[in-house]
């Protein structure tokens, strides 16, 4: 009898208290997805606005990179012609020494360089290579100077 008892009373509180913690446990489950819910609202536009400040900061500085390659490129552009042109400028001047060239190939020119000088062309080719130059700077400068 008193086994009976005291099982009843183990029943009744084991029911009791499973029952009031599975009531606490669907309250404080629901407070705490309703308190997420309510922190992911209030915290969506400021997290968005952040990822948009850094996703402007990471565009800028692509940008940014971008247009330092294009200042780079364009002044080893300019360099290069200038080299060129300079270098053109520099083979005008003449001084009647031939090339040292290495013997296999100073052979061939030694035989070549009657013909070219009797029609002339050596000095028409410098010509041209100069005149090709001035016309690439005419270009360079109307690209630069048409800007509006």
């Amino acid at each position: 009898m008193i086994r009976e008892l005291a099982a009843g009373i183990y029943s009744f509180f084991a029911d009791a208290f499973g029952t009031l913690f599975g009531f606490l446990g669907t309250m404080l489950s629901g407070l705490f997805a309703g308190l997420k819910e309510l922190l992911v609202t209030l915290f969506s536009p400021i997290l968005s606005l952040i990822v948009a400040i850094f996703y402007f900061l990471y565009k800028l500085g692509v940008l940014l990179v971008l247009v330092i390659e294009i200042l780079f490129r364009f002044v080893f552009f300019f360099v290069y012609v200038m080299k060129g042109l300079f270098l053109t400028l520099i083979g005008l001047s003449y001084n009647g020494q031939s090339v040292a060239l290495p013997h296999r190939y100073q052979e061939v020119i030694d035989n070549v360089q009657p013909a070219l000088q009797f029609v002339q062309i050596d000095k028409f080719a410098v010509l041209c290579q100069f005149a090709v130059w001035v016309f690439i700077a005419l270009a360079l400068i109307r690209v630069v100077g048409a800007r509006n």
